[in-house]
């Protein structure tokens, strides 16, 4: 947080101790080495095999977790490392990479398996690319463009932008948990996290009770038009392309300062109205600080419709949820809403890693990258397929035409 002046002290540690030992126990009994894998029947196994070397671009929004994370799954696979750091993060990157390598080597792990860049570039990194066996990158739609361009295997990870809609009909118990759900996880780490709820979309009938029970848990109502104007102008200086670095991880009241507005120290998130969707506001983008914007449906196919829009302009293929108690309205939505992960009654933060566990989360084509589902040491395997011949599983295969009836299964 001292470096990168990004996120919450208390969150960061929470993501290191989720990325080193809830990573370690849910894969530490999983077989990566030799034969991982036997069908008797079909008389095929399979053989895992490291790739080599791994080159692991690190972000600056997480990067002590996400360092900790793709060097486990690596040494859980028998691949070297080499991290590349973000420049405006590199202290604490390495000081993570260097914390990990420590305990690899006073465990047995050979000397140099984890390695780093020292001082960070972009030269640097573009060469590390080219060098290694296969890339981990997470940062910009720039850096995994650029990963993706090396000449070598690369997994690339997209933008968040998350969607959550309300359907009309669940139950207030349900629609206050919604809110408290919503508030709490947009607030972790100062809204760094690309998990987190962006823009919900909520029934009119249920507008005001809703609203009540996210100011009542700590978000800051901002809905007159010249406070929004304030805060856009401020959030994107230049009209919509690129995101004021200035307002990334900070708390809802500093925020408030560099706009103009007065918002109390006590507020956790900031909550604002939006009266557009997609191309026509440039607010429904990714936003990385503690914000949730809201827009306002009569019809639940508009709400869909206004979720796809705005993820048309960014986050495609990342996260999204829906509180319904309606299965129609889940098949619909999850036919619709290009996401790798749609949650049901569920926040996104929390329930996206059951699923795989993992921090780095594939968008498939949707965003541009090479998978759709969370990352994890399975994809820094190769697998050697051995097959032996079953009786009765060969194929069929006619070497007397002129006698095909009398050979012919089917004849």
């Amino acid at each position: 947080v001292e470096e990168t002046g990004y996120g919450i002290v208390e969150d960061k540690v929470i993501k290191n101790n989720y990325a080193a030992e809830h990573i370690y126990n849910a894969y530490k009994h999983t077989k990566t080495c030799g034969v991982i894998e036997r069908d008797e029947a079909y008389g095929i196994e399979k053989i895992a095999e490291p790739i080599g070397v791994v080159g692991a671009v690190i972000p600056t929004t997480n990067p002590t977790s996400t360092a900790i994370f793709k060097t486990l799954i690596s040494l859980k696979t028998r691949n070297g490392i080499i991290i590349s750091p973000h420049p405006r993060a590199k202290k604490c990157t390495v000081e993570a990479a260097k914390i990990v390598y420590e305990a690899a080597v006073k465990a047995g792990a050979p000397d140099g398996i984890i390695s780093w860049v020292d001082v960070p570039s972009l030269d640097l990194t573009n060469l590390l690319m080219k060098e290694v066996d296969i890339i981990l990158a997470t940062g910009g739609p720039g850096m995994v463009k650029a990963a993706y361009s090396s000449g070598k295997p690369a997994f690339g990870v997209g933008q968040g932008n998350v969607q959550e809609i309300v359907d009309l009909g669940i139950s207030d118990a349900e629609l206050e948990r919604q809110a408290t759900l919503c508030v709490a996880h947009r607030a972790k780490d100062n809204g760094v996290p690309c998990a987190g709820a962006q823009t919900v979309h909520i029934h009119a009938q249920q507008l005001e009770q809703w609203k009540g029970y996210m100011q009542e848990h700590g978000a800051f109502l901002i809905d007159k038009d010249e406070d929004i104007a304030a805060l856009r102008a401020l959030v994107f200086p230049d009209g919509g392309t690129k995101l004021n670095r200035a307002v990334v991880g900070k708390f809802p009241y500093q925020v408030g300062e560099m706009c103009g507005l007065n918002i109390p120290e006590t507020a956790k998130i900031m909550l604002v109205k939006n009266q557009a969707w997609g191309e026509a506001e440039v607010l429904c983008r990714e936003i990385l600080f503690p914000i949730v914007r809201y827009t306002v449906y009569e019809k639940f196919e508009d709400a869909v419709d206004r979720a796809v829009a705005n993820l048309e302009v960014e986050g495609a293929g990342h996260t999204s949820t829906l509180w319904t108690t309606n299965d129609d309205h889940v098949e619909y939505a999850a036919k619709r809403i290009p996401v790798g992960r749609f949650h049901i009654n569920q926040p996104t933060m929390g329930g996206r890693i059951p699923i795989i566990t993992s921090i780095t989360i594939g968008c498939g084509t949707w965003g541009g990258n090479s998978v759709s589902e969370n990352l994890t040491f399975r994809h820094l395997l190769n697998k050697t397929r051995v097959t032996r011949e079953i009786s009765g599983t060969q194929p069929w295969y006619c070497t007397d035409w002129d006698n095909f009836e009398k050979f012919n299964p089917l004849a």
